[in-house]
């Protein structure tokens, strides 16, 4: 398969990474930037097409005329990663709105065992977020669709979305483990999906970023002050460097996140509540999925 040609003057991606957040999104993006072929934004999760109304503001890019600077025309293969793209009904219309926009579009959908993946979206949320609650308290309620932790484990659901808009050939779903375990044989799998030369290999794909094993808790003050001040002022820098100076700040003024495991009653309840949606994403791909609990 030949990598899609970039129309004169095109400005947009033409693939998307649409979650699963706490799947690898952040190291996937940063593999697929690695290769000559490919161009990602520099803004890992724009969010751009996540929302319309009075969510626009949850966006880190507002206005189409700046989505479009973050990508290069002259690349014919370009990508972003926005793992609010699979939080329905949290968010709703995503594929309709990247239809309009992209019709020809590809999208990798990064997933894992959906019980670990809500815990560890949990935690995220106690780093970056100002989740002060216990998990056990945070969790006890599952019955919130829209809660961010339940409602992007539902991964049957947020497939179902994206089939209604657009065919299944042109959906990728990669398990976690497989990036972890088989990196080298999942990436030329996904060179291969988006038509590029799936034989390239590089030093960063031996790394594994942002795991929550060491990760530092950002009080809430902090997070704001990063995401409206830093960030917009840092992008220019290279990946690697933005990187640096991440790990470098969260290590001399920040606590070690605590990482909690579920007791073995929430974890009973999370299984009960994620196996249907387990089982369709499974007839949905064909695939096993064989090390998940679920």
């Amino acid at each position: 398969m030949s990598a899609p040609s970039a129309a004169p003057g095109a400005r947009l991606p033409t693939f998307f990474i649409i979650g699963a957040p706490k799947a690898g999104t952040t190291s996937l993006h940063a593999y697929l930037d690695q290769h000559p072929q490919i161009q990602m934004s520099a803004v890992k999760e724009p969010g751009f097409l996540a929302c319309d109304g009075p969510e626009r503001d949850n966006r880190k890019v507002h206005r189409l005329d700046r989505y479009e600077r973050l990508f290069d025309p002259a690349v014919a293969v370009r990508g972003e990663a926005s793992t609010s793209y699979s939080e329905y009904p949290r968010r709703r219309g995503v594929p309709e709105r990247i239809a309009r926009l992209v019709p020809d579009a590809r999208f990798i959908y990064c997933v894992r065992d959906p019980v670990a993946r809500t815990v560890s979206h949990y935690h995220q949320l106690v780093a970056t977020a100002g989740e002060s609650r216990s998990l056990e308290q945070a969790l006890s309620d599952l019955s919130d669709p829209c809660y961010p932790c339940v409602c992007a484990s539902r991964y049957g659901q947020q497939m179902e979305q994206y089939l209604r808009t657009f065919p299944a050939e042109r959906m990728l779903v990669v398990d976690q483990t497989d990036m972890l375990n088989d990196r080298d044989s999942t990436l030329a799998r996904i060179f291969s999906f988006l038509g590029v030369d799936s034989t390239f290999r590089s030093p960063l794909f031996g790394e594994e970023l942002l795991k929550s094993e060491g990760r530092r808790t950002y009080p809430p003050g902090v997070s704001r002050f990063i995401a409206k001040t830093v960030r917009p002022n840092t992008r220019w820098l290279a990946p690697g460097l933005r990187r640096a100076l991440r790990g470098s700040f969260e290590q001399r003024f920040l606590p070690t996140l605590e990482v909690t495991e579920p007791d073995e009653e929430l974890r009973c309840r999370l299984s009960e509540l994620f196996s249907g949606e387990a089982a369709r994403l499974r007839e949905l791909t064909g695939e096993a999925f064989a090390s998940w609990s679920v």
